[in-house]
């Protein structure tokens, strides 16, 4: 049986996107990943990432890619949360994929009704199994994690050599990133759209901006 794998990167940075992938795969070709060497993306060097991303999209039946850059998550949780983004997201990938015989998905929420919530908002027959560590346990799943990273990481690495900045991961926790933003918010009366302004790190930064202002009084 065939099975579409999603997954998800980009959920906590500061900067940049949230990409969702899936992968549709048939059954056989799974041994084919394995060998090659297919995990969760997190366990894997960015360039063995790279290569895997060139192999996958030569195996599988397809591929598909969701950007959702920071200004768009911005406008969007005005209305919804993260959660529901990126189960819209996944729901557009599903509907995309109408032969999928079954979609696994990287369970992003403790919610015990996120995968009744993303079943009601698509249009397919397929089973949905939504799992923890599902990019570790399936090798759809895995491919997918291997797709949406990738693709994120090289939205971050145009937006640096488009405004010739040094970014580091966009992750609140990266030092190259706390640097750029430490630096960036305080000199800069608005902020590009790709940092994230509805992240609380932003606001943090912001804050102190404005209370340093009104101390120049």
């Amino acid at each position: 049986m065939n099975s579409l794998g999603i997954d998800e990167a980009g959920r906590g940075p500061v900067i940049g996107p949230l990409v969702v992938a899936g992968v549709h795969l048939k059954k056989e070709h799974e041994p084919q990943l394995k060998d090659l060497g297919i995990t969760d993306s997190k366990l894997l060097s960015p360039k063995k990432r790279e290569n895997l991303e060139k192999e996958i999209k030569k195996i599988a039946i397809n591929v598909r890619v969701i950007i959702i850059s920071a200004k768009q998550i911005d406008n969007d949780m005005k209305n919804m949360s993260l959660n529901h983004i990126e189960m819209n997201a996944m729901a557009k990938i599903i509907n995309q994929t109408p032969d999928a015989k079954k979609t696994i998905i990287d369970l992003p929420s403790n919610s015990k009704t996120f995968t009744q919530e993303l079943e009601a908002k698509t249009t397919t027959k397929t089973k949905i199994t939504a799992e923890f560590k599902a990019d570790l346990n399936h090798t759809s799943v895995s491919a997918a994690s291997i797709i949406a990273k990738t693709e994120r990481d090289r939205q971050i690495r145009l937006i640096e050599k488009k405004h010739n900045i040094k970014l580091g991961s966009g992750y609140p926790s990266d030092p190259k990133t706390k640097t750029f933003l430490k630096e960036y918010i305080p000199s800069h009366d608005t902020l590009p759209d790709y940092i994230r302004q509805s992240w609380q790190t932003t606001k943090d930064l912001i804050k102190q901006k404005t209370q340093k202002a009104l101390g120049d009084f």
